[in-house]
């Protein structure tokens, strides 16, 4: 498995956790702990984003509405990323298969 597909994954638990548990807001507030996860720079990346907020003696909860766009772009980046190189290595291919005729 590709370390893209590993970070894709991760945040997706990450997500799932907060969902699981209910903490949708501060009241509903809930440490890393108590969802079995620890702190990364994949969830300090998420903080930073707005998708979990803190709420104060290490407890956090997730902006839903946040979380679906932050998935969404990555997925759209992931996309974009795999299809740029799937057109360069088609490309390549494509050049290299044109020089071995010419060469001939």
């Amino acid at each position: 498995m590709s370390a893209a597909a590993v970070i894709i994954m991760r945040r997706k638990q990450l997500v799932q956790a907060f969902r699981e548990v209910g903490a949708a807001d501060a009241e509903h507030a809930v440490s890393l702990e108590q969802l079995g996860k620890r702190r990364s720079w994949l969830f300090d990346q998420m903080v930073k984003r707005g998708v979990c907020l803190a709420a104060g003696n290490g407890r956090y909860f997730m902006n839903e509405a946040v979380a679906e766009a932050f998935l969404a772009s990555r997925r759209w980046r992931a996309l974009i990323i795999t299809g740029g190189m799937l057109f360069a290595f088609l490309a390549f291919w494509l050049l290299g298969q044109i020089y071995k005729a010419m060469s001939r």
